[in-house]
């Protein structure tokens, strides 16, 4: 598997070694049909390394017996099944940095989704981008390269390049290949992004400085450190402030409200692949790290701080996300805040810090990840024809573009979270998770699922149904076209993955299910043995937790 895993890896990076190395002598169409084959290749190996994960880790005779294949430590929250482990630094006797790559059941679904949405946006792009086109499927292929390494990282050094990294491409592909106002938003990208990242950072390093002082000579091995940890809690007064400076990044990457301020701008201004990479894998990596290194590394806060503090401000957002949707003319602009009520779902149930809330967040994030993936690209497909993404110029899209009218439709429906389609499922567990914690956020974020119904068949209503109503194309308006052989291979993935996880969730579930009960198992010793917090505590946890934070952000 580890073979498999480093060649996932290697394809995208060196094929966009090739496009950049040859960018003044490839033209559009060679361009095209490199990223494209360099996508495909990794997207097949991505799928023989899901096969065989699959294969190896999940009991087919249902008796629980999961073969153990790495060496982590049993009381650790992070179980890697296939590890690759090579020394590269040692500073001193008492810290010592490695080459820490591995599968789980989480990683090893996060990086099938990168693969496939990286490949459905290069179809996409295909006639969008003229311009420098060599650099802009190198930016994609980069892009796809950083967020494979962060879900196959196990250690902090690597997972935070590789988390930086994913920076760097987007930051370009909106400035370059954007709309209007891309330089704004770019820079607004990045400066948010990265500001959240250096708190991260500045958490992650006293963490590991304070835990090697302590004696245990790999510290920034996650799971080795989360073991450590389980068996040697921070004290009562660094578990919150750290909780929070690590949080930072992943707040402002998912995002949650008020943090999400960046999110439409990006979106909208971005060209279709990067809307398509931004919602379906980049937020993510939010949620991915609450996952992967905050709830591990942090339990007692987790139930102190995360629940009732990220679990109100992920209510928020879906109320809020969905409220804004309503509001928008721009449809792009309308997917957007969408994403923002849909992360909220995925928020809401990772923090219910329970095995049902936890495994619909997962769901949740590929659920997200292919249905407003899917969004944008309609959305895209609809602009190329008609150059506006504005409702109010569009109507009765259906009698000239029925095959994406029907594509709109079965998306949306998946969006909404109708029963037998894949947002059902994911909602549905992480509103059922939050129902036993806090049954007050459980019912508020309900009216996310009725709000977004309302708007996006709104939406649905108003471009595609009624009169026909298009913007005037000169001389041209008989060529516009339904979806051609290029635009069905993009959606067409999406929507049978769509139909099927909704149809079958079990066969998805039982391949991230030993990685999620790790993790409650850690939660839920924490929770015995610790007696809740009052209110007083709580408050006075927040407010050194902010000192905390100021400080890092000072220095």
């Amino acid at each position: 598997m580890i073979a498999l895993l480093f060649i996932t890896l290697a394809i995208p990076a060196v094929t966009s070694l090739l496009l950049m190395l040859f960018r003044n002598s490839l033209n559009q169409s060679s361009s095209r049909w490199i990223a494209c084959c360099g996508s495909a290749v990794a997207l097949l190996f991505s799928v023989l390394l899901l096969s065989q994960y699959k294969a190896v880790t999940v009991d087919p005779l249902g008796t629980g017996n999961i073969p153990a294949l790495s060496s982590a430590d049993a009381s650790s929250a992070v179980h890697p099944k296939a590890e690759f482990r090579r020394p590269w630094l040692a500073t001193t006797d008492r810290l010592q940095l490695e080459m820490y790559f591995g599968l789980d059941g989480i990683s090893v679904t996060m990086i099938a989704l990168t693969t496939l949405l990286t490949t459905c946006s290069v179809l996409i792009s295909w006639e969008a981008i003229k311009d420098r086109a060599s650099e802009f499927y190198a930016a994609v292929l980069i892009l796809e390269t950083g967020l494979i390494g962060v879900f196959c990282s196990f250690d902090l050094v690597l997972f935070y390049i590789f988390f930086e990294m994913t920076l760097i491409p987007l930051f370009f592909m909106i400035a370059i290949w954007g709309g209007a106002d891309r330089r704004w938003a770019a820079i607004k990208f990045f400066l948010y992004t990265l500001a959240g990242s250096l708190v991260t950072l500045s958490g992650l390093i006293y963490v590991v400085l304070y835990v090697a002082k302590q004696g245990l000579v790999n510290p920034t091995s996650i799971p080795a450190l989360s073991a450590w940890l389980v068996a040697n809690p921070l004290p009562a007064s660094l578990q919150v402030p750290l909780f929070l400076a690590v949080s930072a990044g992943f707040l402002i990457k998912v995002p949650v409200f008020p943090f999400h301020t960046w999110l439409p701008l990006a979106h909208v201004e971005a060209p279709t692949a990067g809307s398509v990479m931004l919602a379906g894998v980049l937020l993510k990596l939010g949620s991915y790290g609450f996952l992967r290194i905050c709830l591990p590394l942090f339990p007692e806060a987790s139930l102190s701080i995360g629940l009732p503090v990220i679990g109100l401000l992920s209510v928020i957002g879906i109320i809020y996300g969905s409220l804004c949707a309503l509001a928008q003319k721009d449809i792009k602009k309308l997917v957007a805040y969408s994403s923002v009520a849909h992360l909220g779902f995925c928020m809401l149930g990772l923090f219910a810090l329970n095995t049902e809330g936890i495994t619909g967040s997962i769901l949740q994030m590929i659920n997200h990840g292919l249905s407003t993936g899917a969004l944008f690209l309609i959305v895209g497909m609809v602009y190329e024809r008609y150059h506006t993404r504005m409702m109010d110029d569009l109507g009765g899209l259906a009698t000239r573009l029925p095959l994406i009218t029907v594509s709109m439709v079965f998306i949306s429906m998946s969006s909404i979270g109708l029963p037998g389609l894949n947002g059902f499922v994911g909602e549905f567990l992480s509103l059922a998770g939050m129902f036993k914690e806090n049954r007050l956020y459980a019912a508020l974020g309900t009216t996310g699922v009725v709000l977004g119904a309302w708007y996006l068949l709104t939406a649905v209503q108003r471009v595609f149904f009624g009169t026909l109503h298009e913007p005037h194309h000169g001389d041209h308006d008989d060529e516009v076209s339904d979806m051609n052989a290029r635009e069905f291979m993009a959606i067409a993935p999406l929507a049978v993955l769509c139909l099927w996880i909704g149809l079958k969730p079990a066969s998805l579930i039982e391949i991230i299910e030993p990685d999620v009960k790790a993790v409650v198992d850690v939660l839920q010793g924490v929770r015995s043995v610790a007696p809740a917090a009052t209110t007083a505590e709580v408050e006075n946890q927040a407010t050194d937790a902010i000192v905390f934070a100021s400080a890092r952000l000072e220095e």
